[in-house]
């Protein structure tokens, strides 16, 4: 008898265990944190250039924006990060669109943009003209520029999907009475009105 009690108490925590490593929004945040620390070395980079005030090149001298920049970035990472797991992994709204807002108007404008607008331009990088076995080779030969490339490529669209898989979970919530209870108590007893 007690070892069945034992079982059942182990196949209990064990399944409990596998749902929250099966839950979609701490995957989720997992894939979205990854992506965003791979900025963190271009950012550091940008910062390391703080001792120079001015860049020369071509006979002009050009303020060095490349440190301010670089702080401006791992400040957004470091928010990103700080959201993903505290708010997003809380299911809350907010950290929702706060990550909906970094996707958009920071990883976007920094890395599929400026490539799509080449294309259109019909300037620098066409996709139509790049050789894909040859891209994978020089990855794995070590080339910058095509890791740059890959990077940039992919880092939006796996965040968007990453970002958009637990929506669910952020929109279509279901209630509770145990849930109804915890905001009764915090409401200090007033009555509920919603239909």
């Amino acid at each position: 008898m007690a070892h069945r009690l034992c079982r059942e108490s182990f196949v209990r925590r064990f399944n409990r265990t596998m749902k929250k490593l099966y839950n979609i929004t701490l995957t989720s945040a997992l894939i979205l944190s990854l992506c965003l620390m791979s900025f963190i070395p271009a950012s550091l980079k940008s910062i390391s250039t703080w001792r120079e005030l001015y860049f020369q090149a071509l006979g002009y001298k050009t303020s060095n924006y490349l440190m301010p920049m670089g702080f401006q970035s791992l400040g957004f990472v470091m928010i990103g990060l700080i959201v993903l797991w505290t708010g997003y992994r809380q299911k809350e709204r907010w950290a929702w669109f706060v990550m909906f807002t970094i996707l958009a108007f920071f990883v976007f404008p920094g890395t599929l943009l400026p490539l799509l607008l080449q294309t259109r331009q019909r300037t620098g990088i066409v996709l139509s003209t790049i050789n894909l076995p040859q891209e994978i080779k020089w990855i794995l030969e070590g080339d910058s520029l095509a890791i740059w490339l890959a990077i940039n490529v992919l880092t939006f669209p796996v965040m968007l999907i990453t970002l958009l898989l637990p929506i669910k979970a952020f929109f279509w919530k279901s209630y509770s009475t145990d849930v109804s209870d915890k905001h009764n108590e915090q409401d200090r007893g007033l009555p509920f009105s919603g239909k």
